[in-house]
């Protein structure tokens, strides 16, 4: 899967932007608020229908317009135009002009992988962020799964207020066993084939250092012992998957407090590598990658380990402020398949 070309109007900053992309890798040069990011920004909002930014949807509108327009051709087993029609309040999808009407079947269409500084932290996140950022691959691959989380979250939430009010949460205690043991049933077997895929990679790149994800849950041995502790603890609800963590480790040592920047965001690639190869392995259909700032906090030679084992597997499409001519040439060497914009 590519994206062959792009076009939008009134995206941040930028008026208009149209262009062509390489099948292969795509580098985007240009200084810091030039509008680089916009352009991933942009890939990512008319696939996935949100912004990776933090901030709110509506901010993505160039300031003094009221909508902004994306339209995409993207090759794949077809060749489809997705079109992206948004006024700050609404949003309207196309499929070669047909409607898409739901985010689910949005999704369907395009599969992405981002890395961008604008993204939430994982390693400088706590539980909750952690078993989002996972939760949301292993959505990528099973549409189920987010659903039974939603519903999870709100039947925990009604069982915390009943107990918070002392009262009985029987109507409740046997949907969220099953919700609960759904979800690790699905995390259990996610977190077994993308550590997996995560150990091969680092041997693939020839990785110095040695990182480890580490999934911990306290998951009861039945439906029985799962009733127990829930009845057991009357004030709040102390089993369940919202209580997984998800550890992340360099050397044996938690990356958080022992790992370098540069260690970090080679972690950081490390996970995308995997989500590319897991997506690519269960959909039967190569993922795009968007590396938003790719050069910074890397040295040149993991900056040559991670660019060379996306480059001609995957679309790529990088910004980078990096105007090291010389870095830029050793990526071009021996290779005519990659196209470098200067234009922004």
């Amino acid at each position: 899967m590519f994206i062959e070309k792009i076009s939008f109007l009134n995206v941040r900053k930028i008026t208009q932007y149209n262009e062509k992309f390489s099948p292969q890798t795509n580098i985007i040069v240009g200084k810091n608020g030039s509008g680089k990011t916009s352009i991933l920004e942009a890939i990512s909002f008319l696939t996935t229908g949100k912004s990776f930014r933090k901030k709110h949807n509506q901010s993505i509108i160039k300031k003094e317009k009221k909508e902004l327009q994306i339209q995409a051709t993207i090759i794949s087993k077809e060749e489809k135009k997705i079109k992206l029609i948004y006024s700050g309040k609404k949003k309207q999808f196309y499929k070669n002009n047909k409607i898409i009407k739901t985010t689910t079947s949005l999704l369907k269409e395009a599969s992405i992988v981002c890395d961008s500084p604008e993204e939430i932290d994982i390693i400088e996140e706590y539980r909750k962020e952690k078993q989002q950022y996972f939760d949301k691959i292993i959505f990528k691959i099973d549409e189920e799964h987010i659903e039974k989380i939603k519903k999870y979250n709100k039947i925990l939430l009604y069982r915390n207020t009943l107990l918070e009010q002392q009262e009985p949460t029987t109507p409740w205690d046997d949907k969220i066993i099953y919700l609960g043991l759904e979800i690790w049933k699905k995390r259990n077997l996610f977190f077994d084939i993308f550590s997996n895929i995560f150990n091969e990679t680092q041997t693939k790149i020839k990785n110095k250092q040695k990182y480890k994800i580490e999934y911990k849950k306290k998951e009861p041995r039945s439906a029985q012992e799962y009733k127990y502790k829930l009845e057991t603890n009357k004030k709040r609800t102390e089993v369940g998957p919202h209580k997984d963590n998800i550890d992340l480790y360099i050397n044996n040592e938690n990356i958080k407090e022992h790992g370098s920047q540069g260690e970090k965001k080679m972690l950081k690639y490390l996970l995308k590598i995997t989500e590319a190869e897991i997506i690519k392995k269960r959909k039967k259909e190569k993922p795009i990658i968007l590396l938003d700032d790719f050069f910074s906090k890397l040295d040149n030679e993991n900056i040559m380990k991670i660019f060379s084992y996306f480059h001609r597997k995957f679309q790529v499409i990088i910004t980078t402020t990096n105007t090291n001519d010389q870095v830029l040439k050793n990526i071009q060497k021996n290779s005519r398949e990659i196209k470098i914009f200067n234009k922004i």
